[in-house]
């Protein structure tokens, strides 16, 4: 991927306004049952491309510097990286808008055995239920208002008139 500055511009607003929703709705962002908001942006990553994926593992990162637990937050950076990766490349490959949907529930399945555990093993929490609720309120983040976010996006083509020179089989419907 060559990286312009259009690029980079993307990344850091998609990282900051991710990093900002965290933090500003920061009781809802952290914790054993919480519903970060923010993680809607993941079903967006699709349309932005691998700029989507560096700007969602960038805005992780800085959002769980944040954390009420401390630097063992920043490890799920990694499993954000790999599956926002998964969401953007499934949907490159088959063109299905109904992937999003199937990709950000794995997303949400992953992070809530990484999050849950860790909120497990640092809180001293029961492990199946704090995976169960961290991926419950992921779904509802990335799922819920993610599918809505990524349908907006599309139809209104936003990303086409910042990007004219990208593919733009990305944006169009699937036949």
């Amino acid at each position: 991927m060559k990286i312009r500055t259009k690029d980079l511009a993307l990344i850091s607003i998609y990282a900051a306004l991710y990093a900002a929703l965290v933090v500003v709705l920061g009781g809802f962002s952290y914790g054993p049952v919480q519903v970060r908001i923010a993680d809607s942006m993941l079903a967006a990553v699709p349309l932005l491309g691998l700029a989507g994926v560096l700007g969602h593992t960038l805005e992780v990162f800085v959002a769980n510097i944040f954390s009420p637990l401390g630097p063992i937050d920043l490890l799920n950076t990694v499993p954000s990286f790999a599956m926002s990766f998964v969401v953007y490349y499934v949907y490159k490959r088959t063109r299905n808008d109904y992937t999003v949907i199937g990709t950000c529930l794995a997303y949400s399945a992953i992070l809530g055995v990484t999050v849950g555990s860790m909120l497990s093993y640092v809180l001293s929490l029961p492990l199946l239920p704090t995976i169960a609720y961290v991926a419950i309120g992921n779904v509802i983040a990335s799922v819920l208002i993610g599918w809505s976010l990524f349908k907006v996006l599309k139809k209104i083509g936003v990303f086409r008139r910042w990007f004219p020179e990208r593919d733009n089989r990305t944006y169009e419907a699937p036949n």
